[in-house]
């Protein structure tokens, strides 16, 4: 008996073996899902691992789930009544480390005000919701793949990035909490349908400055960050009312919310325990001071990791270089570890711009 179980296990095919088994399109549909960072990682555990890794195939597959983090900003010149608005696309190259960086214009001569709302993105298309300074109840819709920007039906209210206001998608639909000064209902939008309505009756009043979506919830932290969620089976719920300090910046990543404050550095939001806690480094550093850098304006989620961007002053006066930092993030026990995956000079922009929306859209 005890030969024979010894025997059983060594029949047992190991987990590479088994995974090599597979018909190489299987195993490539699997592949094809898992960041790019790890690349390096899954080419050292096997010769057919390595030789599907540099398939031309799973560069195709990958492609078509392709996406880009869309940054977009405000180039103010003297000559100019109003600032001419550009996007730039940050995409992975072929290599790993390789990253290429396009520069659109985007025509905005049929807009009434160069300020457009509240951005949030349902799959390649970005919609601005309202004004951004007056309250409004334009819609405006940015298509990534044509670079065309069009209009679509108004909200039944003003709403202004001025004032509160939470965005997020739940099943494919926006829901708009906020943007004015008054207590009001909580509209929602069918891209489907293109159609605007009340999610319900009841009027509420948006006291959080950033929201994101994940779940099928809105999730919206205030400065402080208590952290709040909708949806529109619940209404909204308060989380935690915890208070940890200002918070900069607020991203979903693998279904997991994290913020970043100015005293505590880069934190995630245990959902089960309801409290904030701080991303570990996992070279063992302090993580407050390397994974997040105080003069950082972006944040938003990449290939499964954290970018974060600002401008830095050029040699030349009258540039501007933008700076990427690539955070790499995996769990371990009930911790989160994180570490610098790249940093860089992602590109070299005139010096007078303003950042404004970033948002990760699918390609």
């Amino acid at each position: 008996m005890v030969v024979a179980a010894s025997n059983s296990k060594k029949s047992r095919p190991s987990s590479s073996s088994s995974f090599s088994s597979l018909p190489d399109d299987v195993a490539l549909k699997c592949l094809f899902r898992v960041p790019r960072c790890y690349d390096l990682n899954l080419s050292l555990v096997s010769k057919t691992l390595r030789s599907l890794m540099r398939s031309p195939e799973l560069s195709r597959l990958r492609s078509q789930l392709l996406k880009s983090v869309y940054l977009s900003y405000d180039f103010y010149h003297s000559m100019l009544r109003r600032p001419t608005s550009y996007w730039i696309t940050f995409r992975p190259g072929e290599k790993t480390t390789d990253y290429q960086l396009e520069k659109k214009p985007l025509s905005l001569a049929d807009v009434p005000r160069p300020c457009l709302g509240s951005a949030v993105f349902v799959g390649s298309e970005i919609y601005f919701i309202g004004g951004r300074s007056f309250p409004s109840t334009e819609l405006w819709i940015l298509d990534t793949r044509s670079d065309r920007l069009r209009t679509a039906p108004s909200m039944k209210v003003g709403r202004s990035a001025e004032y509160k206001v939470a965005v997020g998608v739940v099943e494919g639909k926006i829901y708009v909490i906020g943007g004015s000064d008054e207590d009001g209902q909580v509209e929602v939008f069918d891209p489907e349908t293109q159609t605007w309505e009340f999610a319900d009756e009841e009027k509420v009043k948006c006291e959080w400055e950033f929201s994101v979506s994940m779940k099928q919830k809105v999730y919206m932290v205030g400065l402080g960050g208590r952290v709040s969620t909708y949806s529109p089976r619940e209404g909204i719920n308060s989380e935690t009312t915890e208070v940890l300090g200002c918070v900069n910046f607020l991203c979903v990543v693998k279904n997991v919310l994290y913020a970043c404050f100015e005293c505590s550095g880069l934190m995630w939001f245990n959902t089960k325990l309801k409290v904030w806690t701080r991303v570990v480094d996992r070279d063992g550093n302090d993580g407050k001071l390397e994974l997040y850098s105080s003069t950082a304006e972006k944040m938003e989620e990449y290939e499964g990791m954290i970018a974060f961007f600002w401008p830095l002053p050029n040699i030349d006066r009258t540039k501007n270089d933008l700076i990427c930092k690539l955070i790499a993030l995996d769990r371990l026990g009930e911790n989160i570890r994180g570490r610098i995956e790249w940093s860089g000079i992602a590109a070299t922009l005139p010096h007078n711009i303003l950042l404004k929306d970033c948002l990760v859209v699918a390609g």
